[in-house]
Order: structure tokens, then sequence, then C-alpha cells
């Protein structure tokens, strides 16, 4: 949260801490919302290459649950694949992920769309090249444009098969 005065944020932490699990002073007003783009922003990416290779597993007839488990005792562990796999097979076996039920509930797309616009748009005001930030917006208002803006983005998994 964006919060200059320590005595401040020692006041509201225990009102923030209610409604996640941390609470960390990011600097001055507004840049807590910057925090929030730079993280989604990753996350996008994160779970873009996530299901990439969850489809890439299922095209050369790898057992899905058998990638994920893999995945995440290796290089490729991150968020997407271990708490909110993209996959509704594994995310059954790991007992966690919205794609364990049809994509609903979890952070929607529009909204991650919403956040990479953001990004993207911050990116350009600063002279920065965001390419990978750029892809995912693609593909997200893609799914958007498709129907999914209230689906789980890790519904670009099916968006990446030709979602039925």
């Amino acid at each position: 949260v964006g919060c200059s005065s320590s005595e401040t944020f020692s006041t509201i932490k225990p009102l923030l801490q209610r409604m996640g699990k941390g609470a960390i002073p990011c600097g001055e007003a507004g840049s807590g919302s910057a925090v929030k783009l730079c993280n989604n922003a990753a996350l996008a990416a994160q779970m873009v290459g996530i299901c990439e290779a969850m489809n890439l597993g299922d095209a050369l007839g790898v057992d899905p649950t058998v990638l994920a488990n893999a995945m995440n005792v290796s290089t490729a562990k991150c968020w997407s694949c271990e708490v909110n796999n993209p996959h509704p097979t594994a995310a059954k076996e790991l007992g966690s992920g919205a794609s364990a039920n049809g994509y609903e509930g979890g952070f929607g797309t529009a909204l991650m769309l919403k956040d990479l616009n953001l990004a993207v748009a911050a990116g350009e005001e600063e002279g920065l090249a965001l390419p990978v930030a750029g892809l995912a917006r693609d593909l997200y208002r893609m799914a958007d444009l498709h129907g999914h803006g209230r689906k789980d983005f890790g519904v670009i998994l099916e968006f990446l098969k030709g979602f039925k």
C-alpha cells in the first residue's frame, strides 16, 4: 500500500491484513498501485507460459498432473502452476485452481486485461518496452472479446486450444 507515514501504516495495517495475506508499505501514495501493476504484468506472463507448457504437454501425451507435479519441483515452479493451475485435470489433483470449476471464480480475464492495459500504458509513458506484457495483453483482449472476460484468467489455456 502507498503510505509515506510509518505511523499511519501501523495504524491501518490490521485493517489491511483482514483484506489480504500481507500488507507491505510501498512508499508514497500511488506506489501501491504501481506495485500491483508490476505484479500483475509478471503474473499474466507467468500464466501464459504455464498455459503454453500445459497445452504442449497435452499435445505430447504427458499426463497433466505429472507435468504439473514435475514443474512444481523444478525451475517452472510458480503460483500459476502450483496454486492456480490452468489445467482442469491438474487443478483437481492439486486441490486448487479455478480451472477445476470451469474457470469460475478466481481473478477474471477482464480484470487482468484492465491491469495489463494500465501497465503497458504506464510503460509507454515512461518510454519502456514491455513486449511480453503487450503480448499477454493481446491474448487476454482476444479471450475477453470471445466472451471469456468473467472467467478466471487461466482460461487462456482453453483459449489457446481453440475454446469450444
